[in-house]
């Protein structure tokens, strides 16, 4: 029986080519990623109509040429150097480089430093750039989503100035002591001015939370109905009466005067509160309208960016499939011009 002679194997293993594959692999992809930026630079253009046009089918042809042209490189290098078992230093090139390439990318990703990781070309941002961009998208959709939110809703407002300042002293002071709030001549800017809080409150909850939008303009709408049928009910001219006589020292022709001095306030008063928050509704109805065109426009720029991140996902896998057979092929070839005695 023929014997293995286990050291001969495992020399089989040469990680000094496959080290050598790796820089080459790397260093194709600088050189020419430095093309493709230098060339994608020179089609920016401020003055058209679309500055960027083209630059993106450039970066799309540089980086299939770079994961090409690198890969075939460094394949044939190590398989090269190696002598023998080409295919196998091939692959460990290509799964060496893309390991490397994908922690470049996520240390990279961190900081302005990502530049240089572009410089490396496209094998180091193949699998941390589409991950990376997605969550780039998603954060700035909700940022900008935040944004439009609080934008839309914060500019609307209410005008509390529910003026009472006409009233007697001692006709206020009766009203107030009467213990019925409909009463209190500043119940309705009182009221206005709760509106008003609750709306601000409303508007920040949103910003803070836009995917809840649509919950708490409802939530806020529905308040404001309930208050609007608080505010707008009619204050009894019998009340008004019963309070001013009880607590006051006015003969019945001042206070009957009074009586009517307050009704006909109290009723414009009344008028300017219901205006104000029907106001308010249309404005809110208007702003949810809109709302639901950002967030539509959103969701299909959402969709847009979801599925360019999947398609690039797709390329990603195919390309690095490709990569990876080119590579081991690249190997084989190597070590066999070695072995046709092509001098190391």
């Amino acid at each position: 029986m023929e014997q293995v002679n286990l050291t001969r194997v495992r020399k089989r293993v040469s990680w000094g080519s496959i080290f050598a594959g790796v820089v080459t692999v790397l260093a194709i992809s600088v050189l020419i990623s430095m093309l493709v930026t230098s060339i994608g630079l020179f089609q920016f253009d401020p003055l058209s109509d679309d500055p960027t046009a083209g630059i993106g089918a450039t970066v799309g042809i540089g980086t299939v040429i770079s994961m090409i042209v690198s890969f075939i490189i460094g394949g044939f290098v190590a398989g090269k150097l190696a002598g023998a078992d080409g295919v196998i230093h091939g692959l460990v090139v290509w799964a060496v480089t893309s390991i490397v390439a994908v922690l470049m990318a996520l240390f990279l990703a961190v900081g302005a430093v990502k530049v240089t990781a572009n410089v490396l070309g496209s094998v180091s941002s193949v699998a941390g750039s589409v991950l990376s961009d997605v969550g780039s998208m998603a954060g700035k959709g909700i940022s900008n989503l935040a944004g439009e939110a609080k934008d839309l809703f914060g500019d609307i407002d209410i005008d509390t100035n529910i003026k009472g300042d006409s009233i007697r002293k001692d006709v206020r002071r009766a009203l107030q002591k009467s213990g019925i709030k409909e009463l209190n001549p500043d119940y309705l800017g009182n009221q206005l001015k709760a509106v008003k809080g609750d709306l601000k409150r409303t508007v920040k909850q949103v910003a803070a939370n836009p995917d809840r939008a649509d919950d708490l303009i409802n939530g806020f709408t529905n308040r404001l109905k309930t208050r609007a049928n608080t505010i707008t009910k009619n204050i009894d001219r019998n009340d008004v009466s019963t309070a001013i006589a009880n607590n006051t020292n006015l003969s019945k022709a001042e206070a009957d005067k009074a009586v009517d001095q307050y009704m006909n306030l109290i009723e414009t008063a009344t008028d300017k509160a219901k205006e104000q928050i029907n106001n308010l509704e249309e404005t809110l109805e208007k702003a949810k309208q809109e709302w639901q065109e950002i967030k539509h426009k959103a969701l299909v720029e959402a969709e847009k960016a979801s599925n360019a991140a999947a398609r690039s996902a797709l390329i990603s896998f195919f390309g690095l499939l490709v990569a990876a057979i080119l590579c081991c092929w690249a190997g084989f070839f190597g070590t066999r011009k070695t072995k046709e005695g092509y001098e190391v």
